[in-house]
């Protein structure tokens, strides 16, 4: 299904979770697995790919899977990021950090848990151009995003007018990191 993720995991020596079948099994992450690989390389860019299953409408008996690759940082302090000072300067931010909307920190600034799910913090690649790849299968198949779409809630293809200043992703959603 995930043939893009078969080039395998690059986290070092702890074994991953192997999910799927077939000649492109798709692994799976532990948390303590992604706060070591981010930690032996805190601030640096890393190639992170993730997928999901997306929420369908009503009747809707197909699986739709998201996979994304992106580049991200992880490890940073996010008072300390540039655009966050910027935007505390201008007003568009609180003048001080309000925490967490949900969850708690397990480990800061690597690890939130909430409602017994850990979750991994990611921050946007610093130095490059890169704009997420997003790939959707439906069942197992390769098919465009406007093939989905009309499967799918509204809520998973939101409108974004800028870039977030953070990811917070399911740690069991993150299939790869590497540098």
């Amino acid at each position: 299904m995930l043939s893009m993720l078969s080039e395998g995991n690059k986290v070092g020596t702890e074994p991953v979770k192997q999910i799927g079948t077939g000649e492109n099994p798709v692994k799976k992450m532990e948390i303590e697995i992604i706060k070591e690989t981010i930690k032996s390389k805190k601030g640096a860019n890393l190639s992170v790919v993730f997928d999901r299953q997306l929420k369908t409408r009503k009747g809707v008996t197909e699986a739709v899977t998201k996979v994304t690759r992106i580049v991200v940082r992880g490890g940073v302090e996010y008072d300390n990021l540039g655009i966050v000072q910027e935007k505390r300067e201008n007003g568009e931010l609180p003048s001080e950090n309000a925490g967490l909307p949900w969850g708690e920190w397990v480990e800061y600034p690597l690890h939130i848990r909430h409602k017994d799910v850990d979750y991994a913090r990611f921050y946007p690649a610093s130095g490059i151009g890169f704009k997420p790849k997003v790939t959707y299968f439906l069942d197992g198949v390769e098919v465009s995003k406007e093939q989905i779409q009309p499967l799918c809630l509204a809520s998973e293809f939101p409108k974004r007018d800028e870039e977030p200043l953070c990811f917070t992703i399911k740690a069991h959603n993150v299939a790869m990191i590497r540098d």
